[in-house]
């Protein structure tokens, strides 16, 4: 049976995959520097050291090299270590990852809870192609057994291609959360982030959040998934409704 290392947890010894899923949306407290582009290269050496097969390496979709969108650009960077290191690696870029807790839940729960009327940046019609968290992890551990998937990126996403204000609207219909929306335009909401980033540890939004909010986040195809797995995820419409009713239990 081969070993496979999760980072992070600890002992690279007798590894035989590596699967790392570590990375920060924000430039601090951790910078992008440190996690985003620099761990790829150590986790990349470590990995050469101990011999291992292969790395499956988590990024997202519309990572590039373009200093208007800086999260993005920090994952491309990190990729780009990972591809220059040597060591045989598939890249699974991931659209819009959705759960039963964290990642943009988080966000909507804030959102809902920042004023009496809900903000949306830009006319809400930015696409996405969600994919729930376990079809994503599903993709991670089958892509260890496809050595034909080596050396490339692949983006991946759900079976449906949705706009922002619709994914919005799946988390404020099953909460039952009745408020305005309003939608602003980015650059008027700009201003206001960069002053909430500059003075609190843990803003609402970022800058980089808002202008990166405006990109589509589609993956290579509809069919991405049974395409490289030949499975059909799960719908996102038809589980967000069942799953998005309760806020999580905190800890």
């Amino acid at each position: 049976m081969a070993r496979i290392l999760l980072l992070g947890s600890t002992g690279f010894f007798g590894v035989e995959h590596i699967i790392s899923l570590v990375a920060v949306r924000r430039n601090r407290p951790q910078s992008y520097l440190a996690v985003n582009v620099d761990g790829p290269r150590i986790m990349a050496e470590a990995a050469k050291a101990v011999g291992a097969k292969s790395v499956v390496f988590v990024s997202v979709v519309g990572a590039r090299l373009d200093s208007h969108y800086k999260y993005l650009t920090s994952r491309w960077m990190g990729e780009q270590e990972l591809a220059k290191s040597g060591v045989a690696g598939t890249i699974l870029r991931f659209s819009l990852v959705l759960a039963e807790e964290g990642g943009i839940l988080n966000d909507f729960e804030r959102f809902v809870n920042f004023g009496p009327v809900l903000i949306i940046p830009g006319d809400g019609q930015t696409q996405f192609q969600p994919i729930l968290r376990e079809d994503a992890a599903r993709c991670v551990i089958e892509a260890i057994g496809k050595p034909e998937l080596l050396g490339k990126i692949i983006e991946l996403g759900g079976p449906e291609v949705v706009a922002f204000q619709t994914i919005y609207s799946w988390f404020l219909n099953a909460r039952g959360i009745k408020k305005p929306i309003v939608k602003v335009p980015p650059g008027l909401l700009i201003p206001g982030a960069i002053v909430m980033e500059t003075l609190l540890t843990n803003p609402i939004v970022t800058p980089d959040e808002i202008v990166t909010s405006q990109l589509p986040n589609l993956a290579e195809g509809i069919d991405s998934v049974s395409t490289r797995f030949g499975w059909r995820p799960t719908a996102p419409s038809t589980w967000a409704p069942i799953h998005w009713t309760k806020a999580p239990a905190r800890k």
